[in-house]
């Protein structure tokens, strides 16, 4: 993306690391989900009764979000306004109470951050934050949000978050789909770049080398140099 750091897409490179050892294989980094934006790091996987994150003796379908934090005031920004997120819930009660029932249509959630968006607008049943070690402490996470953290040794599990039951497996899979397959289609571009760009290295190296060369004039020996031998013979007249 325009603008980041090194480390936010180092950051990103470790989250999908982490979801690929964790048994998630439906993976692809930042993805597009309406409405909550894009999502650093995207994980879906089926896994095996006894070996998901409930342990529950059933195979289990799980869908997994990282949000990459590589600075404390890039994690503040996404954090909601004081009070904002009890607004949403009574507003989606007093909706339940009122229709009897819960409506399909997700709640409005004007100010409310991306954290707690996700839970607002379920898509995933697991929510990490990974940020570099020290930068966020367990106080300072949103609700349901686990924490990740980064350091020498890798990404390590600080905070386990709580599971979400409410997922869109579908339309998070058909989301990384979109996501992969534009990778594919910028690849090529991405290499032409790559190759144009050695290219205009080569010719300024090139042209940085002939500006360094020096002009040198030659004269002819003169008379007192060694070497010289007197005026060439003239040609006989006829």
């Amino acid at each position: 993306m325009p603008g980041e750091t090194d480390l936010h897409k180092r950051l990103k490179k470790e989250a999908c690391r982490w979801l690929f050892r964790m048994g998630y294989r439906c993976i692809a980094a930042e993805v597009r989900l309406a409405p909550l934006g894009i999502i650093d790091a995207v994980g879906t996987g089926e896994f095996r009764p006894y070996h998901n994150y409930l342990a529950v003796p059933r195979q289990l379908t799980q869908v997994c979000f990282i949000e990459c934090k590589a600075t404390r005031a890039d994690f503040l920004r996404d954090l909601s306004n004081d009070g904002q997120l009890e607004f949403c819930l009574m507003q989606r009660g007093a909706r339940c109470r009122r229709n009897g029932r819960a409506s399909r249509r997700p709640p409005a959630a004007v100010g409310l951050g991306k954290f707690d968006a996700c839970i607002m607008r379920p898509l995933a049943n697991l929510h990490y934050v990974l940020a570099p070690a020290g930068i966020i402490q367990k106080r300072d996470l949103p609700p349901r949000w686990g924490l990740l953290s980064f350091g020498q040794a890798g990404v390590s599990l600080v905070v386990k978050p709580l599971w979400q039951e409410a997922a869109q497996t579908t339309y998070v899979e058909a989301a990384i789909a979109r996501t992969l397959t534009g990778d594919i289609f910028r690849a090529d571009d991405r290499a032409i770049a790559s190759v144009n760009r050695e290219l205009f290295a080569q010719q300024v190296t090139l042209a940085q080398k002939i500006r360094s060369i020096r002009p040198r004039a030659i004269f002819a020996p003169r008379g007192d140099e060694p070497g010289f031998s007197g005026p060439p013979p003239s040609l006989p007249s006829r």
